[in-house]
């Protein structure tokens, strides 16, 4: 997969942010194309059977067993991914079952508009984080680009991506140092010419929310399971 590089300078309130984290790097490993492809099937025959959350909010919690963990559809990957609240999309967290410290974060957006954005084009992410009790909330900006995408009918379906493997640990501390929160996402037209489109003309859908309320239990669970069972990585 083709790497980026982020933007800079960054745009945030505080450190303590998911995407934004000192142990993440281009990703050095190749992400088994035919994962993405994988992934990104399974997201379309979900889709169909999808219904679409109507009646939402900003801050309306999902169901907590909206997050959906998947041991067996990809041979090196544990994937943990929910549908958003807003729409049809998909945060997608896939752990190495053998590298259990490496993360790697997507998202699977859905668009019914006339144009198509080409693999490698990038938008600008804007993250808001906003916790259910507190004023106090996050916000910071990252780098996305179309890492795969295929054509059904009247429907695109992409993936997104950053380019970067995270590290388990630190994103397990920084999901259970913060109170439970929501966490918004905004696709927004990149400052680069080349990428100078109008993001509604390319999505049907630029914004997005997830409930993050039980993904740290979540994570941790998963975890902790994988590397027991790699003993030679020393426990969390």
């Amino acid at each position: 997969m083709n790497k980026k590089t982020y933007i800079n300078p960054r745009s945030y309130v505080h450190e303590a942010t998911l995407f934004i984290n000192p142990s993440k790097k281009n990703k050095t490993i190749q992400p088994i194309k035919t994962k993405k492809q994988s992934l990104i099937l399974s997201f379309i025959i979900v889709i169909v059977t999808f219904v679409s959350v109507l009646g939402y909010s900003y801050l309306a919690k999902a169901d907590p067993t909206y997050w959906n963990i998947d041991h067996e559809s990809d041979e090196e990957w544990i994937n943990i991914d929910a549908f958003g609240i807003v729409s049809e999309n998909m945060m997608a967290i896939s752990m190495h079952k053998e590298r259990c410290t490496e993360l790697d974060v997507d998202f699977y957006f859905t668009s019914y508009a006339e144009n198509r954005a080409d693999n490698g084009f990038k938008f600008v992410l804007e993250v808001i984080e906003k916790p259910y009790n507190g004023e106090e909330y996050r916000n910071y900006e990252e780098e996305l680009f179309v890492a795969y995408s295929e054509q059904r009918g009247e429907r695109t379906f992409y993936l997104l991506d950053d380019g970067y493997i995270y590290d388990t640990e630190l994103w397990l501390n920084t999901l259970q140092s913060s109170s439970p929160f929501a966490q918004k996402i905004i696709l927004k037209k990149h400052k680069d010419p080349e990428y100078d489109i109008d993001t509604s003309s390319l999505m049907t859908d630029v914004d997005e929310v997830w409930d993050m309320t039980d993904l740290p239990d979540i994570l941790a669970r998963e975890y902790q399971k994988c590397r027991f069972r790699n003993h030679d990585q020393i426990e969390l």
